[in-house]
C-alpha cells in the first residue's frame, strides 16, 4: 500500500489562461486554478505552491465550496510531491490542513463523494509517515474510497482513487493492473462527459497517465500508446508524457515489449 502515496510526479509545459470556468457538478460552476494546472504540466513546484497560496486567498474571500474543492485538490497533489521528496514535516503539516479542509468540503452534499475519495487518499499518504500502520491505514483508505463510489458512482474522483489503490496495492490484498485500468477508464469517461470539466483540470490528465501505465503493466502496449497519444493530443507539451513516458514506451515496443 505504501506506493499509493507516490502518485504525482513532475510533468510538462503549457500555456493556459489564468482561470477557466469548469462544470464539475450539475449547476455548480467551478473555477479551476489554471496556475496549479500549469505547475502540473511544467513540473514547476514554485508555480504550484504559489497557486495554492492564491487559491487559499480566493477561498478566504469567497467562502465558496467550489473554491474549497479546488484548494483541496491542489493541496492533495502537492502532498504527494512532498512525500516523494521525503519532506516528512511538511507532509505531516499539509495532511493535517488538508484533512480539516476535506471535513469542511464534505458538509456540502455536492462534494460529499469527492471529499470521501480524497479522505481515502490522505489516509494512504499517512503511510509514508508511519509504515508500520500500512495495513490499518490502507484498509481505512480503501473503505473511504468505496464509500465515495457508493455515495456517487458518477463522481470521477472515486474512480481515480480506486484506480490508484488497485494499481499500487500488492496483488495479495487486491492489487490488479486490470482493475486499475477499468477504474481509470471509468474516471476518464466521466471527466469527458462534460468538455468543460477538462479545462485546467490536471486530475483528468492524471487519470489518463495512470490508465496508460495500467495498460503497460498488463503488457497492452498498443493501448498504452493510444492513451499517451490522447494525452499529448490534449496537451502537446505535457512534458512527463512527451519526454519520458511516451519515448520509454516506444523504446519498449521497438525492443519487443
Amino acid at each position: 500500500m505504501r506506493r499509493i502515496c507516490l502518485l504525482f510526479l513532475l510533468l510538462g509545459f503549457g500555456t493556459v489562461p489564468h482561470q477557466t470556468i469548469s462544470q464539475t457538478r450539475p449547476g455548480s460552476p467551478v473555477v479551476h486554478n489554471c496556475e496549479v494546472y500549469r505547475g502540473y504540466l511544467t513540473g514547476d513546484m514554485a508555480i504550484w505552491t504559489g497557486a495554492i497560496r492564491s487559491q487559499e486567498q480566493r477561498y478566504r474571500n469567497s467562502g465558496s465550496s467550489d473554491d474549497l474543492y479546488v484548494l483541496v485538490l491542489s493541496r492533495y497533489g502537492y502532498i504527494a510531491y512532498l512525500i516523494n521528496m521525503k519532506r516528512d514535516a511538511d507532509v505531516r503539516t499539509n495532511i493535517a490542513v488538508a484533512e480539516a479542509e476535506v471535513e469542511k468540503l464534505s458538509a456540502d452534499k455536492r462534494y460529499e463523494a469527492t471529499a470521501s475519495a480524497i479522505r481515502g487518499a490522505l489516509l494512504a499518504m499517512r503511510i509514508s509517515l508511519n509504515p508500520l500502520k500500512a495495513t490499518y491505514l490502507g484498509m481505512r483508505s480503501l473503505r473511504q474510497i468505496e464509500e465515495s463510489l457508493r455515495i456517487n458512482p458518477a463522481d470521477p474522483a472515486g474512480w481515480v482513487e480506486m484506480g490508484n489503490a488497485r494499481y499500487h496495492m500488492p496483488a495479495v490484498v487486491g492489487g490488479s493492473y486490470l482493475e486499475a485500468a477499468k477504474c481509470f477508464s471509468e474516471a476518464v469517461t466521466l471527466f469527458e462527459k462534460d468538455r468543460a470539466m477538462l479545462q485546467c483540470n490536471w486530475h483528468y490528465l492524471h487519470a489518463l497517465v495512470w490508465l496508460a501505465k495500467s495498460h503497460e503493466g498488463l503488457g497492452n502496449l498498443r493501448e498504452a500508446r493510444k492513451v499517451y497519444e490522447k494525452a499529448l493530443g490534449a496537451e502537446p507539451e505535457f512534458q512527463w508524457v512527451k519526454t519520458e513516458l511516451y519515448p520509454q514506451l516506444l523504446k519498449r515496443m521497438e525492443d519487443g515489449g
